[in-house]
């Protein structure tokens, strides 16, 4: 039997799957890497350091392999991971991250220059209004760095970058270049970019995700230990690439994306048009409707940095506290907040401290406020479609941890399954190098074979009934601290003066 490598750019570590045609994680190995913020708002990566692992994460996971029954690989990767580089495939200047708002006031620009109803029909998606998208930040660079636009051959992003290093070849595909390319037609937005006043040329060539966008070449072999000519396909978002790996291919299966932010949605056969919310293509004649959040094990990771404690110790400490953390709720708004509010002026908050309360009460309260607030999404996406039937399949880095699922399955009402291997990304990436080298005809039919599911999670009826209560209460903490969180950024934006974030949706 052959091997597919599965390789997921992430926005905090890079992970890698030596995965077999039935799906199963044969070897898998991750490399972090850091995230700078050299102004507030600014979050900057070094894409060399993305290069770098991949690299090492590719020699651990294939160590004890035989490369030769390599058929392919497959990428993905997280986007908004906007990447210049020159003609020689050179990094101009790092990468801005997902979370990156410095183009916040572009964002008002673009709005003044043109509507969203008809950004919508050159996009083909509705894009809630933000600093993220590539739009607002190509007339950020304009004004700011017009010496990087003149310098850049290509925009690029995460996976990119690592599918160039691998061949010496330029692609991309059109699902991850959401916001300059029509995702109706796959065709980039050249109307709107004219229209801006924009360069129409700096995406690269694109591809399907599943086709087959170059071979591993003689530099790359040496660095990765991959044997040369190795078959590289495009790859897919991040999103798109998990919600594949989910086994979420038809229409009613519900996913919850994990990681340091969280996608939650549903797969449907029509577009649908929420505020708050996103609909774009997915397979054919199949949408994800999905609302995705600031932070999810992000916020998790925040708090055990900043106190210094051991991973395993802060989940010993959530373990022993008690449902509704004696009425500690959290705001996990830590870097802004997209759905459903998309503000990123929106602050973090602990609200009902006590004097009672310790440390697991904190550490549990943010799992809880995690799944408060995307249980916002799902409430949103079920007034416009109904009821979700099938459990929602929790895929990422936090489905491994079981406490983190049950409290999701009370807070929602609705049941959740987790997938043999949580990294689904990886298994995404890897089932459409299947696809590309005629393996499996269609992802469907890729999904079908590879993907299989380890553990359902029931909702407790007294938990449930208990968090509507504490969600009620959730709810109300960003409407009456908004206009204190619009002050405080301002006064910090002041202070480091620097550009504020655009009023919220």
């Amino acid at each position: 039997m052959g091997y597919l490598l599965g390789v997921d750019v992430g926005s905090s570590s890079t992970k890698v799957g030596l995965i077999d045609l039935d799906g199963h994680a044969v070897a898998v190995s991750s490399r972090s890497y850091p995230t700078e913020q050299p102004k507030p708002g600014f979050k900057e990566q070094n894409p060399e350091l993305w290069w770098e692992a991949v690299v090492s994460a590719i020699r651990e996971a294939t160590k004890d392999a035989d490369t030769r029954r390599l058929l392919a690989i497959g990428s993905t990767g997280h986007i908004c991971s906007h990447t210049f580089v020159d003609a020689a495939g050179k990094v101009i200047r790092p990468a801005l991250g997902f979370q990156d708002q410095r183009a916040v006031t572009e964002v008002e620009e673009l709005l003044s220059k043109t509507t969203r109803e008809e950004l919508a029909v050159e996009l083909g998606v509705d894009l809630p209004p933000a600093a993220i998208w590539p739009l607002p930040r190509l007339l950020w660079f304009r004004k700011m760095e017009p010496a990087t636009l003149e310098r850049a051959r290509y925009l690029i992003q995460a996976k990119d970058f690592i599918n160039f290093r691998l061949t010496g070849e330029f692609a991309s595909d059109f699902s991850t270049n959401r916001g300059l390319v029509n995702l109706s037609n796959g065709l980039p937005a050249k109307k709107v970019l004219k229209k801006l006043g924009l360069r129409e040329d700096l995406l690269p060539h694109l591809y399907g995700p599943e086709q087959v966008m170059g071979r591993v070449s003689a530099q790359a072999a040496v660095e990765t230990g991959l044997p040369q000519g190795l078959p590289v396909v495009t790859g897919w978002n991040d999103l798109n690439a998990s919600v594949l790996g989910s086994g979420a291919v038809n229409v009613g299966d519900a996913f919850d994306i994990t990681g340091t932010s969280e996608h939650v949605g549903v797969v449907t056969s029509t577009k649908h048009a929420v505020l708050g919310l996103i609909c774009a293509p997915f397979l054919p004649g199949k949408y994800l409707f999905y609302g995705v959040t600031s932070n999810g094990g992000g916020a998790l990771s925040w708090y055990q940095r900043g106190f210094g404690l051991q991973f395993e110790e802060l989940l010993r400490l959530a373990e022993k506290t008690a449902m509704g953390c004696d009425n500690l709720l959290f705001l996990p708004y830590l870097d802004g907040e997209r759905s459903p509010i998309w503000d990123p002026r929106a602050c973090g908050a602990f609200v009902g401290i006590r004097n009672h309360h310790q440390q697991g009460h904190f550490v549990r309260a943010i799992l809880e406020g995690v799944a408060f607030g995307l249980l916002q999404i799902l409430d949103l996406i079920e007034d416009e479609i109904g009821a979700i039937t099938s459990p929602i399949i929790v895929s990422g880095g936090a489905a491994r941890l079981r406490l983190w699922n049950q409290i999701k399955t009370d807070i929602w009402g609705r049941r959740t399954t987790v997938p043999e291997y949580v990294h689904a990304a990886v298994v995404g990436a890897a089932m459409l190098a299947t696809v590309g080298t005629g393996n499996y005809a269609t992802c469907e039919a890729a999904a079908g074979a590879m993907f299989r599911m380890k553990e359902e999670f029931s909702v407790a009826t007294d938990h449930h009934d208990s968090y509507q209560r504490l969600n009620a209460q959730f709810r109300k903490i960003y409407p009456a601290l908004r206009q204190i969180f619009t002050e405080l950024y301002e006064e910090h934006c002041q202070e480091e003066e620097t550009t504020c974030p655009q009023k919220p949706l």
